[in-house]
Formats: structure tokens, sequence, C-alpha cells
């Protein structure tokens, strides 16, 4: 896609964070969206972190969101904004957000630094070779678009796959987890809000681990000891009205709390 179609729809992203006001995703058709790459995207991610002052120092510590349908396939990442990402349990004001909905998610953290020689050996291949922690985060779902969850998928990736915000709660050490079992629970101003038993869409919440490192070691030079990926939604998308207080409970990891004010 030309740089001149990326400048507009990172500039669309801007004026909307800005102004609270939803951009128009309706002025982009399908042919040209179909044309977007994720190249492209990542180039929009770039522009949009630049303009708002969230450029970051690739010898600190990041917080990244990934995704993807699955083993198998190509997934996608998001550098998160450093203001929007917080401890347990933020707080957040609710009327910040457009629409809010929450993901519940475990989050893992890099043991050291990693470097293209890193990626060389086969330690690459075993995540878990790279990552000292885990722990419960909770996920804020926001829009940036009109037409919220219903925006086309680029424009939704390129909006740093619709992330709001993001708390983490306590580290534990890492350890091995038969994911297939782990059960999460939810709490929506103290009432029980869901149960879930292994129900990360993609068995292991691990799987694109790997492609992290390579990804942020390729446009970043290096990926920071203290790094962060939190790995994707147990609970699907569970909408809120507005105000409230959140508890996730992740059996045997720990939990986190989110307070929206």
């Amino acid at each position: 896609m030309s740089s001149n179609v990326n400048a507009k729809i990172a500039a669309a992203l801007v004026e909307a964070r800005r102004s609270g006001i939803p951009a128009d995703d309706g002025i982009w058709s399908q042919t040209a969206l179909s044309q977007v790459t994720q190249d492209d995207i990542y180039q929009i991610h770039d522009r949009v972190a630049a303009e708002l002052g969230w450029t970051q120092d690739p010898a600190a510590p990041s917080h990244w969101k990934g995704g993807g349908p699955g083993p198998g396939s190509v997934a996608a990442f998001s550098l998160l904004p450093p203001p929007w990402v917080r401890p347990a349990p933020g707080p957040f004001r609710a009327q910040d957000f457009k629409r809010l909905a929450i993901e519940i998610e475990v989050a893992f953290r890099l043991a050291r630094d990693v470097e293209a020689v890193d990626l060389a050996s086969r330690s690459a291949h075993d995540p878990a070779a790279f990552l000292d922690a885990m722990a419960v985060s909770i996920e804020l779902v926001d829009f940036r678009w009109a037409n919220t969850d219903q925006a086309p998928a680029a424009l939704r990736n390129a909006d740093l796959q619709s992330n709001g915000a993001l708390v983490v709660g306590d580290w534990v050490p890492m350890r091995s987890v038969d994911w297939s079992q782990q059960v999460a629970t939810l709490e929506i101003d103290g009432a029980p809000a869901g149960r879930w038993q292994g129900s990360h869409a993609a068995g292991d919440p691990l799987w694109f681990a790997p492609q992290w490192l390579e990804h942020a070691v390729q446009r970043h030079g290096r990926l920071a000891e203290g790094s962060v990926l939190t790995t994707g939604s147990w609970c699907g998308m569970v909408w809120l009205p507005g105000r409230a207080e959140v508890k996730a409970v992740f059996e045997g990891i720990g939990e986190a709390r989110l307070t929206l004010v």
C-alpha cells in the first residue's frame, strides 16, 4: 500500500485519540484495505506512536499484545502505549473509553535481553527458555473507529488490535502448566460473571511467543529484559456498562483487579 494511504489511516487514528471522536472507517473501500499488508500496519503503529509521543527506547522493557488464529498461522503484534499500561488495579477512568469491553489473559515476562544472535540459537524455538514469570492480566478493549468491533479487520489491527489499556497482576515464577485444564474466573462488581476451563482459543497461549521474539528484534533491534507479552482472551469479550470493579482469577497463577472510575 502507498505511504500516502498509511499516513491517512495513521492521521485518522491520531485525531480520534486526541479528540475522543471515532474516525469514519467507511471511507476506505474493501479493495483498498485488501492491499494493506502487515508491514503497512506496523508502519501505521510507528506513525501513531511517534505523533502521540509513545516511541519507546528498545533498551527499556516494553509491553506487547499478540493475536492470531492459532498455531501454524502468522501472528500480529502491537507495542502498547506506556500511558495505558499499569499495574493492577489501574485505575482508569471509564469516560476515557468509547465502548468498553474486557478480556482476561495470562501475560509472560522476558527473563533477559534478546537480540538477533539469541534467535539463531536452538533455544529461540522454546519460548519458555526466555521467560521467567507469568501474571494474570486484564485488557480493556476499545475502538477508535465508528463501527467499533465491526470495523474492517485491517483497520482494527492498525488500531493496536483495538487495545484500550492493560493492567497486570503480581508476577509468579514460570512453571509448566496444562493449559487444557487451566481454570479462569471473572467477577464484576463482586458478582460471578463466568468460569472457563482450557478456553484459550489457540490451546497454548504461548504459541506465538517465538514469532514475538523475532518480530520485536527484527523491527527494534532488541527486546529488553522485563518486556511483557499478553497472550489473548480466555473469555472472549465481556462488555461493561461503564464504571466497574473487575477481578480475574487464574487458578494456580494468581489474580488481577481492574478499577474503572
